[in-house]
């Protein structure tokens, strides 16, 4: 085979090499510097430099094939200058720098890639934006070097003009030269028969030591991989429990809500509601960082939104930097999302940002994958006949329970107690619940004996019977063929002087004492419970 010597070829394009590698350059550099300053504005101000910035554009595919170009072009001229005997630190120098762009820049672009998602901690956004400007720097001086050598200014100090001259082409430098290519099959599979046969006797001499140093390396990447994957990201789902940054969570449910308890439509986009339970890890006082915890969407980080999760109160108590307690509390984040993308997949992000990695503080992803319970839709019904208890299932109030034992109508009833006017000195007393006088419509008073058991997680705003009741009861009565309602009111009816532990006091319309069929409704979102009494 017969090849021709490439370096005339090089030497009369010699500009033209170091004009393109000089274009190059002056893009890479645009692109490092872009990086160095959307980590300078991200450590003031991540949310700004996010909407300053496209981060995910700085690299891509194209950023490492032109570095790639740039080093196999320096290569070339390297080349030239070790045939001609020139001076070649420069070349040498720029190959260095740019192995290290390429290296940056696979390290960083995981990083970049995901950066609505994930939210990088104070000290490694500072290693980036400090590594990018020392990078940056290096990149110009390069730039204005190869710059300099396309021009072909005769600077006296480089002299680059007339190395340019001295480099002479001449004949040599496009002379023919023969290459041989010549393959001896049976040879080759001679040797590489002996090379099997000779591993076989040294595994087979040392194989105790080769299984060890296998098992080690094996260990190694094992750890690796943990360390990676397992420490850096964790992925769990609903129901899980897990660590971070000091205190233990499970989140035990989420919901998709456009309205409040009572129906009101609080927005034309959604709500997400996420329910955990958390409590923090030994004495230290703790409370979460709710900033370094977003919903994932497509992507896209949505931050909690602390207006909306307090008017959401019955699906729990909303968390406002309470103080975690050593016992599990359950509290409800709520994410404002467009409509759109309710219904895509989602997952709740926790940044661990004091988790113990490798021997030095560091950053974890957690993320726990959500599968919401849809409250706007497929509406389900339950029954319940008096004396019975109903149980609060398929909704936000699961685990709950509500029972009337009997129930009696009257104009007044009466509550004794005792008066006590002095140590050890008391005397029966007894006062009189009426219906207020307040009202277009005629009002009788309802005595319910029964109980209503709140479930632990249920807000303190309806965990009590009369609370629960003002909320989600309404009373319907039938007269005739013609069905009435009326929302429950007990606020007034309170004994002032004496106690009832057991019975509860409700005003109805007076009709009810005549209706053929009474029951209470409970609506809780999407799911309706009716308590037949009559």
């Amino acid at each position: 085979m017969i090849l021709r010597k490439p370096y005339a070829f090089f030497i009369k394009y010699f500009k033209l090499l170091h004009a393109i590698i000089a274009v190059f350059i002056a893009f890479l550099l645009y692109r490092s510097f872009s990086i160095y300053n959307f980590f300078r504005v991200y450590i003031g101000n991540y949310s700004s430099a996010l909407n300053e910035f496209s981060p995910s554009s700085f690299i891509n595919m194209y950023s490492f094939i032109l570095a790639l170009v740039v080093i196999i072009l320096i290569i070339v001229l390297l080349s030239v200058m070790i045939y001609k005997k020139k001076p070649k630190a420069l070349y040498i120098y720029s190959i260095l720098v740019y192995i290290g762009v390429i290296t940056l820049f696979f390290v960083v672009y995981p990083s970049l890639r995901n950066i609505s998602a994930y939210i990088l901690d104070v000290r490694t956004s500072s290693a980036y934006r400090d590594m990018f400007l020392i990078i940056s720097i290096l990149q110009l001086v390069c730039l204005i070097l190869y710059a300099i050598r396309a021009t072909g200014f005769d600077i006296k100090r480089f002299d680059f003009g007339t190395d340019l001259q001295q480099l002479d082409i001449n004949e040599q430098d496009s002379e023919e030269i023969e290459v041989a290519l010549e393959f001896d099959q049976n040879k080759i599979n001679r040797k590489l028969r002996y090379q099997l046969r000779q591993i076989k006797y040294v595994y087979g001499e040392n194989k105790f030591i080769i299984n060890t140093i296998g098992i080690i390396l094996l260990i190694v990447l094992a750890f690796t991989i943990y360390t990676n994957i397992g420490v850096y990201e964790a992925n769990y789902n609903q129901g899980d429990s897990f660590s971070a940054s000091g205190v233990v969570m499970n989140v035990k449910d989420s919901y998709l809500t456009q309205t409040d308890p009572y129906g009101k439509k609080l927005t034309d986009d959604m709500l997400v509601v996420v329910k955990t339970d958390i409590r923090k890890q030994g004495t230290v006082d703790r409370i979460l960082n709710t900033g370094l915890t977003t919903l994932i969407i497509d992507g896209v980080s949505y931050s909690q939104n602390n207006d909306y999760a307090k008017e959401l109160f019955d699906l729990g108590n909303p968390y406002t930097r309470q103080s975690l307690s050593e016992n599990f509390q359950s509290y409800i984040l709520a994410f404002l999302v467009p409509y759109e993308d309710a219904y895509k997949s989602m997952e709740l992000k926790f940044n661990d940002n004091v988790s113990y990695v490798k021997g030095e503080m560091g950053a974890k992803n957690i993320f726990v994958k959500l599968n919401p319970n849809d409250l706007t839709k497929n509406e389900k019904n339950y029954d319940s006949l008096i004396g019975k208890e109903l149980l609060f299932e398929d909704s936000a109030l699961e685990g709950s329970k509500f029972m009337i034992k009997g129930y009696e109508f009257n104009n007044k009833f009466r509550i004794n107690y005792k008066f006590c006017y002095a140590t050890n000195k008391c005397n029966d007393s007894y006062e009189y619940l009426t219906p207020s006088a307040t009202g277009s419509y005629a009002k009788i008073l309802m005595r319910i004996n029964g109980y209503f058991i709140a479930d632990n997680d249920l807000n303190d705003q309806i965990s009590s019977l009369e609370s629960f009741l003002n909320t989600f009861a309404v009373i319907n009565y039938k007269i005739g063929d013609t069905w009435y309602s009326k929302d429950i009111e007990t606020q007034t009816v309170r004994p002032r002087a004496g106690t009832d532990n057991t019975n509860y006091y409700i005003e109805v319309p007076l009709d009810v004492v005549n209706a053929k069929e009474i029951n209470i409704t409970f609506k809780i979102r999407n799911v309706t419970y009716k308590y037949v009494l009559k």
